[in-house]
């Protein structure tokens, strides 16, 4: 009896300290941050407005509802993300702001920083195309000096495997985060659910999960009626920044 009640208090005193420490073992939600993309050239949809302020948004510069977008996401707590038009690979219809390859570093920084007084209240940027500019080490080092100067970081959206601006923000010791999964690259209900059953599943493997989505009827449909359902499952809906982007 008495080894029994020995043994009782050190389990207890165990249980206490693995607490006290935050163990491993412990059982977290996972984590799962929403982004959505291409706000500026419309006003902000009501139903996005309705969705959590969790949700975070990103806005292209130089649109008509840029600045006015980015107030009222602030009023309404939401991370805000310039979302930085870059050169693609493919042939496509190119935003004004566009950062290209043909740039020299005056040119490419001084067109980021005229964009980021666009939406003054980002956090971070994310790129708008891009799958050829984020394989260029150079140019991405010039995106990574302006951030750095400006206590930015860097949202990659990946639009190519190819992208080196994470190695680059590594070696520039500026925080950056990747895009796991695109919500809607087809736009039905069907294709919106999978891809955000896809980034549940991401989240639940590594413990948080990115997902980038746009401004379209289905999507914000889609997120009203899974979102009040995630921590059924175990996932708890974040901001960008509650994932304290890595240096």
């Amino acid at each position: 009896m008495a080894k029994n009640h020995i043994l009782g208090k050190w389990a207890l005193g165990l249980v206490l300290i693995l607490t006290s420490i935050g163990s491993p073992y412990m059982v977290h939600a996972a984590k799962l941050a929403i982004v959505i993309d291409d706000l500026g050239y419309q006003p902000m949809p009501a139903a996005l407005s309705a969705l959590p302020p969790q949700i975070s948004i990103s806005i292209l510069p130089d649109t008509p509802y840029d600045k006015t977008t980015s107030e009222l996401a602030q009023r309404q707590q939401r991370d805000v993300l310039l979302h930085m038009p870059m050169e693609p690979l493919h042939r496509a219809p190119l935003e004004m702001t566009t950062l290209t390859r043909q740039m020299d570093q005056f040119t490419l920084q001084q067109t980021l920083r005229g964009s980021l007084k666009r939406v003054p209240n980002a956090i971070a940027i994310n790129n708008h195309m891009g799958s050829a500019l984020t394989q260029n080490p150079q140019a991405m080092g010039w995106v990574m000096e302006v951030l750095s100067e400006q206590g930015l970081f860097f949202l990659d959206s990946r639009t190519t495997a190819r992208s080196v601006a994470l190695r680059q923000a590594q070696q520039q010791h500026v925080p950056a985060l990747r895009r796991h999964v695109f919500l809607d690259h087809l736009s039905n209900e069907k294709f919106v659910k999978q891809q955000l059953a896809r980034a549940v599943q991401q989240a639940k493997k590594n413990g948080y999960a990115i997902a980038i989505g746009h401004p379209y009827p289905v999507t914000l449909d889609v997120l009203s009626r899974a979102l009040p359902l995630l921590e059924g499952q175990g996932i708890e809906l974040v901001r960008l920044s509650d994932l304290n982007p890595p240096f």
